[in-house]
């Protein structure tokens, strides 16, 4: 889920769902006297980006926080439907 080339809102969205692996990356800039990106800390390369959070398929966005899936999550039967963001690029995810 975390990836030095996310985008604000990648890193938005993560600080909306996890805060804690967020504050982690935070404390992990300070501890190691170096940044993810190579002008700005974290809080500032974030700064007032909207969330990429897409609310429109709760069950995902329970599973994505909750690491709980069923087998029939998985298995499909009939048309199977692309992810929110699917496909969308370098921008990835619902964003």
């Amino acid at each position: 889920m975390c990836c030095i080339f996310s985008l604000p809102c990648h890193w938005a969205g993560i600080k909306e769902l996890f805060p804690e692996i967020y504050e982690a990356f935070r404390q992990d800039e300070i501890r190691l006297g170096f940044t993810l990106d190579n002008k700005k800390n974290l809080d500032e390369y974030v700064g007032s980006a909207e969330s990429c959070v897409y609310r429109g398929d709760p069950k995902a966005l329970h599973q994505l926080v909750t690491g709980q899936f069923s087998p029939a999550d998985i298995y499909q039967d009939g048309k199977w439907k692309f992810p929110a963001g699917a496909f969308k690029g370098s921008d990835g995810g619902p964003c």
